[in-house]
């Protein structure tokens, strides 16, 4: 939406229902061909993201050059100081929106899947800051020759010659944007069904070589449902940036959380240096919180509301799993039991192969016992199956790759004579 809303000011017609309507049939567009994967148009992303970023930092420097080159005197931290103190209430609500200008950094660690640390470090040190700061000084310096483009600054600060090829580029951006939140989700959506706190969904795998390009239909028809409900009924930008800044910080404040324990429990860190942690980034990111909270009326209760929802159904998953498999491992069978129980119920055995899935590494579930009680015969080989999933890294062609190890432990001919185990990868 913020991308397409550019047109609103370049087409005398374009108003709020044609923004809803072509962002609508983008993201259907977006949506739709998520099950042919991003490998065929991945090798896109990197160019337009590059020509998005130089855009960005070269529009910058031209409207820095061209209006008010004073503004870079806002990199002295004084004026914060001088900002609060003139506007106090106002200036503490200004940071909701100053929330929005850092987006995308509370989701740097999910490219540690993908990339090393120090191409991380140099593309946001060099790349992603400079040209982000050219860009909002560039803003400002327009904004000082004409305040009342407030409300419409990155397209009004673009020269009217560049307009068509940057709004081109924008939207491109901003759907690599969208396709990337996807993806992520998939990805969360298959780590959560991996460690047991989320429902089996359907995954299907759109890659021959690269495991992580995954796609969950339900997850995706979901996905796309709401964000045209969400579009439909907010109808406006500045109650989804609301929305999305309270999504924002609540990441910044869980990763916080989360660091600092993984800091005292595995990395065994000195306790004054790992409570420092928390006290500095999670005092600046409390301020944020604050200021971002007064919008929940104002389409703040957005992500509350979903994040609630998600929570109620991976811990309501999560726990009855775990009540499923406790109970399992408390009433299974044992070995002997059940050869001598084979030995006097009489089952007839019949020629095939039976599969028997469970969540049991070892052992008999005793819903074996209740099939050989209530069927008056049973194959001649039963298979216990019980896949686990465990991430061993493997170095191939250069490149690290994380295969799931599926560990099926088989039991053949259980019943009534011999007994062949095998356990196998």
């Amino acid at each position: 939406m913020s991308a397409v809303s550019g047109l609103q000011g370049e087409i005398s017609w374009f108003g709020t229902n044609a923004v809803v309507v072509v962002s609508i049939i983008i993201l259907v567009g977006l949506f739709s061909i998520q099950q042919f994967g991003t490998g065929k148009v991945g090798f896109l992303f990197a160019p337009v993201l590059g020509l998005w970023f130089f855009s960005l930092g070269s529009i910058g420097i031209y409207n820095l050059v061209k209006h008010d080159i004073s503004v870079i005197r806002a990199l002295n931290p004084a004026y914060i100081y001088f900002f609060f103190k003139k506007n106090s209430g106002a200036a503490w609500s200004a940071l909701g929106g100053c929330v929005l200008c850092i987006t995308g950094a509370e989701a740097m660690f999910a490219d540690l899947g993908h990339f090393c640390v120090e191409s991380i470090q140099i593309a946001f040190t060099c790349v992603v800051f400079p040209c982000l700061l050219l860009a909002y000084m560039g803003q400002a310096s327009y904004l000082m020759k004409y305040p009342d483009s407030a409300s419409r600054i990155f397209y009004d600060s673009i020269p009217e010659s560049l307009f068509w090829p940057v709004f081109v580029i924008a939207t491109l951006a901003a759907m690599i944007a969208s396709q990337a939140m996807i993806s992520a989700t998939f990805s969360c959506v298959k780590q959560a069904m991996s460690l047991g706190c989320f429902p089996r969904l359907k995954i299907v795998h759109t890659s021959r070589k690269l495991m992580g390009q995954i796609y969950i239909p339900v997850i995706n028809y979901f996905l796309m449902i709401m964000c045209i409900v969400v579009v439909s009924i907010f109808r406006r930008t500045t109650d989804i940036a609301n929305a999305y800044g309270i999504a924002e910080v609540g990441v910044m404040i869980v990763s916080t959380t989360l660091v600092t324990l993984v800091m005292l429990l595995i990395w065994k860190t000195n306790l004054f240096l790992a409570l420092c942690f928390p006290l500095v980034f999670g005092s600046v990111e409390l301020v944020y919180l604050s200021a971002v909270l007064s919008k929940i009326k104002e389409g703040g209760w957005l992500p509350l509301v979903f994040a609630t929802f998600f929570l109620c159904v991976m811990y309501t998953w999560n726990y009855g799993s775990v009540l499923k498999y406790q109970s399992e491992v408390r009433e299974k069978i044992s070995m002997d039991f059940m050869l001598e129980l084979g030995s006097t119920l009489g089952t007839v055995r019949v020629p095939g192969i039976g599969l028997l899935y469970n969540e049991l590494v070892q052992g008999i579930p005793s819903i074996f016992g209740q099939f050989l009680l209530s069927l008056p015969a049973i194959h001649s080989t039963i298979v216990f199956v019980c896949i686990k999933y465990v991430p061993v890294p493997l170095k191939r062609k250069g490149f690290f790759s994380v295969e799931f190890v599926r560990r099926t432990t088989i039991y053949s001919n259980v019943l009534p004579d011999t007994v062949t185990k095998m356990s196998g990868r």
